[in-house]
């Protein structure tokens, strides 16, 4: 299942997913993603994830795969998790894709939306 999160601004994006998310689900989620970036040529999401997802649930792996194809569409992307296993898989697929992604422990979700909403440029944000 998911639910849309309230992210009080147009070109930001959240999403909470807990067990199963049924194909037709995750293709409404990435439908809302394009829009958002066909609106505004870019989106910021957040993704709070609970556990690990089951099998049925569209993988990281595949939300990854979206994002490359979006990569530069795409401006920030947090993961918001209590799961080791999610932490290691967005820390490596950020080494791997040219966009920025984090992740956050369900704790730091505060920091999490406020890094997501924050517009200076990377370089800017680490300075």
């Amino acid at each position: 299942m998911y639910r849309r999160l309230d992210s009080g601004e147009d070109d930001v994006l959240g999403y909470e997913v807990e067990d199963t998310i049924p194909h037709d689900d995750f293709e409404e989620i990435l439908d809302e993603v394009r829009e958002v970036i066909r609106r505004y040529g870019a989106a910021r999401l957040l993704v709070r994830i609970h556990g690990r997802p089951s099998t049925e649930t569209p993988t990281l792996e595949e939300r990854l795969r979206f994002a490359k194809e979006h990569l530069h569409d795409i401006e920030r992307y947090a993961v918001v998790g209590d799961d080791r296993i999610i932490r290691f898989l967005t820390t490596l697929a950020d080494a791997f894709v040219d966009m920025d992604l984090r992740f956050f422990e369900l704790d730091q979700e505060d920091a999490a939306w406020a890094w997501v909403r924050d517009k200076s440029t990377p370089q800017e944000a680490s300075a």
